[in-house]
């Protein structure tokens, strides 16, 4: 997990962003603020062993700030550390427009870097893949199928990583859907976002109202959970409205009686 927070910003959690490692190989999910940077630290740490140059591969659930504002970062830092090859970004309509326009803001940064790092021509490059409901990648490691989510009015995606080691779904921002539980029934590791029911009374108005619309409450959460029965339940994405970790997981596991963790930037869940 690298970034396990929210939009708000955080003393000691960045925005969506988080790596399925298959053999060395990291697969990212979204590119919130900080990403690139809590790669860095997992690598410092030994938590990984991998690096920013391996960073090539991206899926994006969504186009909210908080899942693609790290996007440039992710593009021109690990080139500067001598990345080679181009980025494919997979995700939804609107993502080849983003990508063009990043490149656009960041010309005179591009123009500038390409006459100091000639031997690096192409990994500054991002190639857009707007996306369907199905199997959107596949290489000798993984298959990435996705799903299309629930999150208002906004376009956006669920993804399934299947692995010779177990499946991984990650569910983006989104309100649970009638598909979602069939789609990710028994897989290994289930990574959820989810706001806190508890609190959700003593939100304003229009921001009960949205919550409520666009993204899945821990009751909801758990009757989901039931249905899917992941091996482990990971939390990010997480909105505490003032709880702690532990008593938003405590109004899950209230209902659920599965393995569940709040998880924090830097976390490594293994299969």
């Amino acid at each position: 997990m690298l970034g396990s927070g929210s939009p708000n910003a955080e003393a000691d959690r960045v925005s969506s962003g988080l790596a399925v490692a298959v053999d060395g190989r990291p697969y990212l999910v979204d590119c919130g603020h900080g990403i690139v940077q809590r790669v860095v630290q997992a690598r410092a740490k030994d938590l990984i062993t991998w690096d920013t140059t391996d960073l090539d591969r991206l899926f994006v659930t969504h186009l909210h700030a908080d899942h693609t504002v790290g996007i440039p970062d992710l593009l021109y830092t690990p080139w500067i550390h001598g990345r080679e090859t181009p980025v494919d970004v997979y995700g939804p309509a609107g993502l080849d427009h983003m990508l063009d326009h990043i490149q656009l803001a960041y010309a005179e940064n591009i123009r500038e870097h390409r006459s100091a790092h000639p031997s690096t021509e192409q990994g500054y490059r991002a190639a857009a893949h707007e996306v369907q409901a199905g199997l959107v990648y596949q290489d000798e490691r993984i298959e990435v199928h996705a799903l299309p989510a629930d999150h208002g009015d906004l376009a956006a995606f669920s993804y399934k990583f299947v692995t010779p080691n177990g499946t991984i779904v990650v569910s983006g921002d989104a309100k649970p859907v009638a598909q979602f539980a069939d789609w990710a029934r028994g897989c290994d590791l289930l990574i959820h976002e989810v706001y806190s029911a508890r609190q959700l009374p003593d939100r304003p108005p229009a921001w009960r109202e949205y919550h409520s619309r666009a993204h899945t409450s821990t009751r909801e959460l758990a009757a989901l959970a039931n249905d899917i029965r992941p091996s482990r339940l990971l939390l990010y994405h997480q909105l505490f409205w003032g709880l702690r970790p532990q008593e938003l997981v405590a109004e899950i596991t209230s209902e659920y009686d599965g393995n569940v963790v709040s998880t924090a930037d830097l976390d490594v869940f293994e299969l």
